[in-house]
């Protein structure tokens, strides 16, 4: 009998958190995916690194309208950071560069998006967050001391603003929104931060 008291209030219970869950996911429409081409600025202790501005990367990111102008999604993507800092020495007057010293980070998100849309008539401005971890490799490369690479997962946030711009005769749009990206430090590496720039196509459904 207790045994059965038990079945039933576990049964119970699962059929109440499942109806909460269903509750919270009960969306009031589609939903946006976004491809867009990323320009990153390094900033902060990053620049000590590399201090050249990224034209290579690229983010994708899944949103779905949830209620009262929020969206929730998530994102993933790659930015790719680079430096020749070429080592040089004095030599009779002149400068003369005798090998080369390469800095790379490669970066890579993995983040949970809750944003606010701000009511619009012809337009779609929004202003959010991202919540998540980053894959960092950075490398060091040179003919004297070969390339040493480290790999680190981190903790981040990237806020953000953007707009998207319906098309008139389809469901696709353009996209423009700019982001701050902090990734915190961990116990052997540093902590990394850059600004992006981001242009690209959206389909809504």
């Amino acid at each position: 009998m207790k045994r059965l008291f038990i079945i039933a209030l576990v049964i119970i219970s699962s059929t109440t958190v499942f109806g909460q869950f269903a509750d919270l996911l009960n969306f009031n429409s589609g939903g946006l995916i976004m491809v867009q081409w990323d320009m990153a600025k390094p900033i902060g202790p990053t620049i000590d690194f590399i201090k050249n501005t990224s034209f290579s990367g690229i983010s994708i990111d899944y949103r779905h309208c949830y209620r009262n102008n929020f969206i929730i999604g998530g994102r993933t993507g790659w930015n790719g950071f680079y430096e020749n800092k070429g080592i040089s020495n004095l030599e009779d007057g002149s400068t003369t560069t005798y090998t080369r010293l390469e800095n790379k980070i490669n970066a890579a998100p993995i983040l949970f998006i809750v944003d606010y849309m701000i009511p619009s008539d012809k337009f779609i401005p929004y202003i959010g967050v991202g919540i998540g971890g980053y894959f960092i490799n950075s490398s060091v490369s040179s003919s004297i001391i070969g390339t040493k690479n480290t790999n680190s997962f981190h903790f981040g946030v990237s806020p953000e603003v953007g707009i998207t711009i319906p098309f008139i005769i389809s469901n696709f749009g353009l996209n423009i929104s700019s982001r701050y990206n902090f990734v915190l430090k961990t116990a052997s590496t540093t902590n990394f931060s850059w600004f992006d720039f981001n242009i690209g196509l959206s389909f809504m459904y």
